[in-house]
């Protein structure tokens, strides 16, 4: 059985698959690594396909069936040792729907960190980003790390959004990534409501044993009396895995964005807090 977690990234899911995989029956995987990096690679990896798979619906249903699918996720079991395999990744937005569509156990969980926040971690003006989610600014020498994930972000493909693309800084490219990802999973909970839950990233402040027993409770992989034992105890070995942002974020507050830049942030945040009040019945 494979679930996934899905969001744009910056939304602690490194930490939350570090603590899926210390679950009794579960491997947590991290863009398909068990234990993050320093674990076996138990799914096929996914970089340049997300974007081939934001592009075309039929090119995420071939993905899926090349490295998704029940032979795949099988090995993974056998690998692991594991009943059931979830890989948290940012890929899952674009593949997710085709997955859902061909594995009926499938469940997938959404994480929805708000608009401002996500672009101020994710932008990077200058230097290394080590965890290269966002569009970086345009100007900004790449290492070819950055280039290789860059290559399969997604992007505009069609209409006025594409034409503006050239003209967008890198607060722009990333309201619009936000936007288009967690759009991606609003459509995903209308189609299989059932199988298909958000969470916001805000409940994880401050809660995280709370936050990482609604992950489990979504995806349906643990039941045991001793259920809040086992979880924090999982948060507490995966401490490591908190990724905190090192030197602080490269821009300021959106009270110091431009016109453009803030107009386009309402809109967007807005929109996605609109469809995830107006839940499907």
């Amino acid at each position: 059985m494979l679930h996934l977690i899905a969001s744009t990234g910056r939304t602690a899911t490194s930490f939350i698959a570090a603590c899926l995989d210390q679950v009794p029956g579960v491997a947590g995987c991290h863009e398909g690594h068990q234990r993050n990096d320093d674990g076996p690679d138990l799914l096929p990896m996914i970089n340049l396909e997300n974007f081939q798979a934001f592009r075309d619906p039929e090119a995420a249903v071939r993905i899926v069936g090349e490295k998704r699918n029940q032979d795949v996720i099988d090995q993974a079991k056998s690998a692991s040792g594991c009943d059931v395999v979830v890989d948290a990744a940012y890929y899952n937005a674009t593949i997710g729907a085709a997955l859902l569509a061909t594995n009926s156990d499938t469940r997938v969980l959404g994480i929805v960190r708000d608009c401002e926040s996500f672009v101020r971690s994710a932008t990077w003006l200058s230097g290394e980003d080590p965890m290269p989610v966002g569009w970086p600014a345009p100007t900004k020498p790449l290492t070819a790390r950055e280039r290789f994930i860059g290559m399969g972000r997604i992007r505009p493909t069609a209409g006025p959004e594409l034409d503006l693309w050239s003209e967008w800084e890198a607060i722009q490219r990333n309201v619009w990534l936000w936007r288009e990802t967690n759009s991606r999973l609003c459509d995903m909970r209308d189609e299989h409501p059932d199988r298909v839950s958000i969470l916001n990233f805000d409940a994880l402040r401050g809660r995280a044993a709370e936050f990482v027993k609604d992950v489990v409770v979504e995806l349906e992989v643990l039941s045991t009396p001793d259920y809040d034992d086992i979880l924090t105890g999982a948060v507490d070995g995966a401490q490591d895995r908190v990724n905190v942002r090192s030197g602080g974020y490269q821009i300021p507050a959106s009270t110091d964005w431009s016109n453009n830049e803030r107009d386009m942030l309402e809109h967007a945040s807005a929109e996605i807090e609109t469809r995830l009040k107006n839940e499907p019945s």
